[in-house]
């Protein structure tokens, strides 16, 4: 949700509404999908996401919560479900401006998108870190509210409602990065203050030794010890609704829902109220932040006049005859859920709670409310005493008369129309939809109306269907677990699945396209497994070729054909092999008795790229070869190094003598043995569990230290991809690997359903997309793949090598046609017969095809020139090189 410029107004009066507060011995209650995002805007001051940062970001989950776990902190984390019909106005107008930031490949947009498993990573990094967690039925805040209230513990988000809901509310962004330690004596009279030093082993991080004093206060010096207090600590400030109203003590506590719902929520549009702005007069032309300013105090100002009941009357006078009863139950619902008490998670997690009154369901807090507010007036005309409110400003001394007559007359600011014709544009947009979208459709997809308008008289009876009292205890188990993403939620409850682009072409079908038969099959699963005779949903989208939305119905959706579904008859292991089956994978069968003898974490990422492999004709060989080179990198090389670094330079810098070591030492041993053959697995080498075990347990350490310093530099953008003259970024290349994600993420969704016949994808340990966009694009115009990746990332690690052939070609047998289809081509090797007029352009592609981005080792080293000049014969300027 989120209360529209309230974060703004409480932060630039912070000193009288947040209050510092150490955070320690204590529970506390997360707003998960908030925190979410928070840690992935982090991951990006060190890595650029890029499609999916996943391995970055995962750790930084893991981090976070391991800093409240020293500053004894327990937290229960509550995930937000499917989206609830009232909400779905904001919803698409999201999606649209997300849509409209991807036009042109910007690389900032490009950098900052969230990937479309950030979710499930998120959910993998707090199992990991062993905290408690729940996902809710629909939205989480008000859930989050009435947890902490009923812990009596504070709540960490950076969500404005949260100053609205009577919680100890902790904004993210001022909770610190940093770990304190605290020593004070029993008076609290002398203390010190001291950082933890948390790069030092687990078991020195309690010790006095693992922390660096920085602060004292008092006359005498405190020692850790019998008679002194101590404890580690995150400081950050505290708000609680007390800081909102004690500077305008005529405002109670039951007027700040209403006054939330006057600035606009995600459940109420400031669209809906503008004629109550325009009768409050609250024109000008000041910026933003004076803007919202004054419509805050304004309101606070006003609201201390009216109780509850004249408040409601005065706003509905404003409103027109016709609209008067939708705009009155829209106010109810948007104040309905700062009332709420009914709390799942309490139970879920076998919490306490302490003795009270049973709490009022969703219907009966609206009829409560509605009591007190009273019933519409149809007739009703505004007056001028309910807004007279020139005074108050006036008295405050921020706005005098001569201030109002110089500015123009209009009742709401330029920007102020931006933001209300952006939110009527999006049903300008939906309208539109159908009409210019027919065109784009077959006989399959047939475009609708958009069926959220919103209605007035069966509006009340709709508006409280969104719950999951009529869901089995089975699924219930598997949802709230967080075992299965939120939009299961959507599609079981509302039959409609919204399609959150990712960074793709926009000339191209949405990148889901190829998941489709995974996603019907998902949404027959759960039908069928509910008795439900629906064989028909909405699938929401981006248009094709031009931004907007548009709106698409899936007819006639069951299972595969010969299979069943039985909820108590997990796991379900025929529907997967029929699906693969009707995606055109001909050996089938076979493939699925070779995938049992492949690791258990594997199996499904790799039947993924079968899939994918088959069913994007984009997709080539060296498309499966950056992927399974990223496997080796995240499965392989990075679990015995003792630091991830992602930076070229400092693990260079730090490594720099072992790794010249081990250079001159394989120099040595291949002159001696120059017939000697490779000791790692030969292509005609299984792809199983024993094998596999032999890579991860057996590649010396010299191989992947010396592979990751050739392979490091795909975890950086390189310089091109921020050119300013054309994108540097390459559209085919994302809108396929976007086609994978997709097909990861429609199979991690179908698989718990299926009872888990494979362990599910944990994309961090998986895939990092611009590690394989790089090196998709760096071995994408190569004649001989192997020859290439022989030659150069593992010319030192042998072992590696052969274990990307036998990767390889265990997807290959599946998917024959990947061998016949054609490699990319670049742009510069048009230029190869012309060798005697090479550009200065060619040149320079040259050097980024053959040394590598930030390649640190001197090229004139005397031992690197004795040996004989390699020629790559997969490059037409290698030679030329030679000659300069």
């Amino acid at each position: 949700m989120g209360v529209r410029g309230l974060t703004t107004f409480i932060a630039a009066n912070a000193s009288v509404y947040l209050k510092p507060y150490e955070l320690h011995d204590t529970k506390l209650v997360i707003d998960g999908d908030n925190l979410c995002l928070q840690l992935f805007r982090k991951s990006l001051h060190n890595s650029v996401a890029f499609g999916g940062n996943y391995d970055v970001y995962y750790r930084i989950v893991v981090d976070f919560f391991d800093k409240l776990k020293l500053a004894n902190v327990t937290p229960y984390v509550l995930l937000d479900g499917g989206y609830e019909k009232r909400k779905m106005s904001t919803v698409r107008y999201r999606l649209l401006q997300k849509v409209e930031s991807m036009k042109g490949f910007n690389m900032v947009a490009v950098a900052g998108t969230p990937p479309p498993m950030l979710r499930e990573v998120f959910v993998d990094a707090l199992r990991a870190a062993g905290v408690s967690l729940m996902r809710c039925p629909f939205e989480a805040d008000d859930e989050v509210a009435i947890l902490a209230r009923k812990l009596n513990c504070p709540l960490l988000s950076y969500d404005s409602d949260f100053y609205i809901h009577d919680v100890q509310y902790i904004p993210y962004v001022t909770l610190s990065n940093k770990v304190f330690h605290k020593v004070s004596d029993k008076e609290g009279d002398n203390f010190k203050i001291g950082v933890v030093q948390r790069k030092q082993p687990k078991k020195a991080q309690h010790r006095t030794d693992g922390v660096r004093y920085v602060a004292q206060y008092g006359d005498e010096s405190v020692l850790e010890g019998e008679g002194a207090e101590s404890y580690c600590y995150l400081d950050c400030c505290l708000y609680t609704i007390d800081n909102l109203i004690e500077p305008h003590e005529r405002l109670g506590k039951e007027m700040v829902p209403l006054f939330a719902a006057l600035l606009g929520n995600d459940y109420i549009g400031r669209s809906v109220l503008k004629p109550f702005y325009e009768a409050m007069r609250m024109g000008g032309k000041k910026s933003k932040f004076f803007r919202h300013d004054r419509r805050i105090r304004l309101f606070l100002k006003w609201l201390q006049k009216h109780t509850l009941e004249s408040a409601t009357r005065a706003i509905m006078r404003c409103i027109k005859q016709g609209n008067k009863k939708r705009v009155y139950r829209q106010i109810l619902t948007a104040m309905r859920g700062y009332n709420c008490e009914e709390c799942t998670a309490l139970h879920y997690f076998g919490l306490q709670e302490a003795e009270q009154a049973e709490p009022l369901k969703d219907e009966e807090i609206e009829k409560e409310l509605e009591a007190r507010v009273g019933e519409v007036d149809e007739q009703a005309e505004p007056t001028i005493e309910d807004f007279d409110v020139e005074s108050f400003l006036t008295n405050e001394g921020q706005y005098n008369q001569e201030q109002e007559q110089d500015q123009d007359k209009d009742v709401i600011s330029e920007s102020d129309d931006e933001e209300l014709d952006n939110e009527e544009r999006i049903q300008g947009e939906e309208e539109n939809a159908v009409a210019s979208a027919q065109e784009e459709s077959d006989a399959e997809e047939k475009l609708q109306d958009d069926p959220d308008k919103p209605t007035e008289e069966n509006e009340p009876h709709e508006r409280n269907t969104f719950t999951d009292r009529n869901w089995p205890d089975w699924f219930k188990e598997l949802y709230r677990a967080g075992k299965s993403p939120r939009f299961l939620a959507d599609l079981l409850h509302s039959n409609y699945f919204i399609n959150y682009p990712q960074i793709e072409d926009l000339r191209r079908p949405d990148s889901n396209a190829p998941a489709y038969p995974i996603l019907r099959t998902i949404f027959a699963i759960l039908k069928t497994a509910f008795n439900v005779k629906t064989t028909q949903f909405k699938y929401f989208t981006r248009r094709k070729g031009r931004t907007g939305m548009r709106s698409i119905m899936f007819y006639d959706v069951c299972l595969p054909q010969g299979t069943s579904y039985d909820p108590h008859k997990l796991p379900n292991v025929s529907i997967l092999p029929k699906l693969f089956q009707q995606s055109g994978i001909e050996n089938w069968q076979e493939l699925f008795r070779a995938i049992k003898s492949v690791p258990s974490n594997l199996r499904l990422y790799f039947l993924a790229i079968i899939y994918w492999a088959k069913n994007c004709p984009l997709v080539n060989a060296a498309h499966v070869h950056a992927l399974i080179i990223c496997i080796l990198q995240l499965q392989v090389i990075d679990k015995p190094l003792k630091s991830l670094y992602r930076d070229v330079d400092q693990f260079r810098h730090q490594n720099r003598t072992y790794l010249e070591q081990q250079r001159k030492a394989g120099k040595t041993n291949s002159a001696g043995s120059s017939a000697k053959k490779d000791t790692g697995p030969s292509s005609s080498t299984e792809f199983n569990r024993t094998f596999y075990n032999k890579l991860t347990t057996g590649t010396p350490r010299a191989e992947l230290m010396l592979a990751y310093d050739e392979l490091i530099q795909h975890f950086s953008v390189t310089e091109n991809m921020h050119s300013n003259r054309k994108p540097a970024i390459m559209p085919d290349t994302m809108h396929t690997l976007a086609n994978f994600q997709a097909v990861c993420f429609n199979l991690y969704a179908l698989v718990p359903l299926l009872g888990y016949p494979f362990d599910n994808l944990h994309m961090h340990e998986l895939y990092n997309n611009l590690y394989v966009y790089n090196v998709y694009e760096w071995i994408k115009a190569r004649s001989d793949l192997y020859e290439f990746e022989r030659s150069s990332m593992f010319q030192r690690s042998p072992t590696l090598l052969a274990a990307l052939r036998v990767m390889v070609e265990f997807v290959q047998t599946y998917v024959p046609a990947l061998k016949d289809r054609k490699l990319a081509k670049k742009a510069a090797s048009s230029k190869a017969n012309n060798s005697d007029k090479v550009s200065a352009e060619a040149k320079r592609i040259l050097e980024q095809q053959v040394t590598p981005a930030n390649d640190w080792e001197t090229k004139n080293d005397t031992e690197e020139s004795d040996d004989e000049a390699f020629v790559d014969e997969n490059n037409a300027f290698s030679q030329l090189l030679l000659a300069r």
